[in-house]
């Protein structure tokens, strides 16, 4: 096996790629910029070929270049394919096959050694002139010898089938890594005038990116939610990352570069267009209005701003290929308001539920989130934010409830000659606080809304509901003591012509 990878290693030389220096990283790709040196070899017209190794993920028509020292200039580029050997994954499987080889040598002698000592045993006559008692004892210690060393032996020989299979495995997985390697660009750059000793340049990268992870839990008692906020981060360029730049940006920067063509204003039959996903960064845009393609608005700067997109500067981080780091961006503690929401005609149950408000805006970009009350997990599920206001829920409270009771429910007809239809409904909602705290409550319902001139609706509540800024619904704010009850006491009266189809509704 030593033989087939020193035959690999000199069919195909390890190539040393250029180093990230900056990673901008995207939910689904980044845009890596590197600094490499170069050897410029001298060609036709003057012209001078330079050549670099970029992943097989990279877009070739992202690649973009840096400014080149004194006159040069990129004259033309060629790009092809090939087949390059994994040394990232052969590297790690060689130092294993090393290491288990050299427990097999330890084990074959320590096996051997055993295997010695019982042939030695075995080979002992038992001599005339001992007596028999001395015989006896002889016996006894060779027979409690040879049973320790075969059982030693035995322990010894499953070990050392242990450590062939697992020989077995690795030089398997060797050949496997060897044999398949991995697809990489090879990139042929002209430059005119100077002769470049390095070469800046960034391109897209794909099989990447990062995606926010959040935790919130709520302490009502403290009136605050202590927030964090990590991100996962993942690349499988083949390519270990150390100590770049990192940047995490919540989605691909807009690439227009130029504005587009005003349609003409057709007034006719609806058509249907269909609208693809943005383009990935730093790619050209088609010209032609047909082909346009959209990308959603960026979210606002938080930390980092450029002119095209958002991101977070993490500093220096190192990421390496084909794993998954934890990377911390922000803990914080948000105060907050607490408040049990009850809406009784959709559920009895009680929410509880948070609101927030920060001095500057946020913007979280969608991530899954865990939510926690007081070190208890209640849900796991998308969370974002845009702006200075949140409001959050954390579960139900199986102490506080409402039940509805209906005391009345008629419809009917009124008026000397019956020009009249009437429905008639009351109800009480009843809130119960078993706890023993108490509990500050919100309790909505929908307010019924006529939808014609000539419908007629009356109601009444006791207490009376507060003056929302929704005309959609009724609400009550109230502190149900612990142990105790409140009860709000609906009438509801609808009068509507009786040749006037009515329909009263979901709530009847």
């Amino acid at each position: 096996m030593s033989k087939i990878l020193s035959a690999i290693m000199l069919l195909f030389p390890c190539l040393v790629w250029a180093a990230p220096t900056q990673v901008t990283l995207f939910p689904d790709s980044a845009q890596v910029e590197e600094l490499s040196a170069v050897t410029a070899e001298a060609g036709e017209a003057g012209l001078w070929t330079c050549a670099l190794i970029l992943p097989g993920q990279a877009d070739p028509a992202s690649l973009r270049f840096g400014r080149l020292p004194g006159s040069g200039t990129i004259a033309d580029l060629s790009w092809k394919t090939r087949r390059e050997e994994n040394h990232s994954a052969i590297e790690p499987l060689t130092r294993r096959l090393e290491g288990l080889k050299a427990e097999r040598g330890d084990v074959l002698s320590e096996l051997e050694g055993v295997r010695g000592r019982m042939a030695f045993w075995k080979a002992q006559t038992m001599p005339a002139e001992k007596s028999v008692a001395a015989l006896r004892e002889l016996a006894g210690e060779m027979g409690k010898a040879l049973r320790e060393d075969s059982s030693k032996a035995q322990s010894l020989e499953t070990r050392l089938d242990d450590l062939n299979g697992k020989i077995a495995w690795v030089e398997k997985e060797i050949a496997d890594a060897a044999g398949q390697g991995r697809t990489v660009w090879e990139v042929s750059v002209l430059v005119a005038g100077t002769a470049p000793r390095e070469l800046s340049y960034a391109y897209t990268l794909r099989d990447c990116g990062w995606a926010p992870l959040y935790r919130l839990e709520a302490s009502p008692a403290r009136s605050s939610i202590d927030f964090s906020w990590q991100a996962k981060v993942w690349q499988r360029s083949g390519q270990d990352w150390k100590a770049v730049k990192l940047h995490l940006a919540t989605m691909q920067p807009d690439t227009q570069a130029e504005p587009s063509n005003l349609p003409p204003w057709e007034i006719g039959p609806l058509r249907v267009y269909r609208k693809a996903m943005g383009a990935a960064p730093m790619m050209a845009m088609s010209a032609d209005a047909a082909k346009e393609e959209f990308a959603a608005a960026p979210p606002e700067p938080v930390q980092v701003r450029h002119s095209t997109y958002a991101a977070w500067d993490m500093g220096q981080k190192s990421v390496p290929a084909g794993q998954t780091r934890i990377f911390e961006i922000e803990q914080s503690a948000w105060p907050a308001s607490f408040v049990h929401l009850l809406r009784p005609s959709l559920d009895p149950k009680a929410f509880i539920q948070a609101r927030s408000e920060f001095t500057e805006p946020k913007e979280l970009p969608p991530g899954t989130a865990f939510f926690f009350i007081d070190g208890a997990m209640v849900d796991q599920r998308q969370f974002s934010l845009s702006g200075r206001e949140a409001t959050l829920f954390f579960g139900t409270d199986p102490l506080l409830t409402c039940s509805t009771t209906l005391r009345d429910k008629k419809t009917g007809e009124k008026g000397l000659f019956r020009q009249k239809q009437t429905f008639l409904r009351q109800w009480t909602m009843t809130v119960r606080n078993d706890a023993g705290h108490p509990a500050q409550v919100r309790i909505e319902e929908p307010r019924p809304l006529p939808r014609d001139e000539a419908i007629s609706i009356e109601l009444t509540a006791k207490p009376q509901p507060l003056q929302e800024d929704d005309p959609q619904i009724l609400a009550w704010n109230s502190t149900v003591a612990p142990g105790k009850e409140l009860d709000i006491a609906i009438d509801l009266k609808i009068t509507a012509p009786e040749d006037l189809g009515i329909d009263p509704g979901w709530r009847w």
